[in-house]
C-alpha cells in the first residue's frame, strides 16, 4: 500500500491531506480516548471537523459495516460452530460491541477521506 493512497490513510488513521498526521490522539489498543478525535493535523494543519455535524454521514458507514459484521458473526456461530440461535445472536452482539471502537474510527476515517483529498504539497509543509 503506497503512502499516497486513500486506503493507507483509512487503515492507518492518518490525515487525508498529507497522510502523516494522526486523526486520533491515542492508538486503538489504549483503553481511553477511543472516541476522541484531533481537531486538526499536526503536520499540515488540515481541519478534521469541516463543518458542524460533518460526521453524521459516518454513522451510515458504521451502520453498514456493523450490519456486515453482525451477519458474518451470526453465520459463523450458528452455521459453522452449531451454536443455538439465541447464543449465536448474543455472541454476535458481544463481538460487535468489542469491535465498535474500531468500526467507529474506520467509519470516520472513510468519511473524511471522501471529502479531503491527498496533496503531495501538504507533505512538505514542515
Amino acid at each position: 500500500m503506497s503512502l499516497n493512497s486513500k486506503m493507507y490513510s483509512v487503515t492507518h488513521f492518518k490525515c487525508p491531506k498529507c497522510h502523516q498526521g494522526d486523526l486520533y490522539p491515542t492508538k486503538i489498543h489504549s483503553f481511553k480516548g477511543w472516541f476522541t478525535m484531533n481537531d486538526h493535523c499536526d503536520h499540515c494543519g488540515q481541519k478534521y471537523n469541516l463543518e458542524p455535524g460533518f460526521y453524521w454521514g459516518a454513522m451510515y458507514i458504521a451502520y453498514m459495516v456493523s450490519s456486515f459484521f453482525i451477519f458474518a458473526f451470526f453465520a459463523l456461530y450458528f452455521f459453522v460452530l452449531n451454536i443455538t440461535v439465541s447464543y449465536a445472536f448474543i455472541l454476535s452482539l458481544a463481538s460487535l460491541i468489542l469491535l465498535y471502537p474500531f468500526i467507529f474510527r474506520t467509519a470516520r476515517a472513510i468519511w473524511i477521506n471522501i471529502y479531503v483529498h491527498y496533496s503531495p504539497e501538504a507533505t512538505r509543509t514542515k
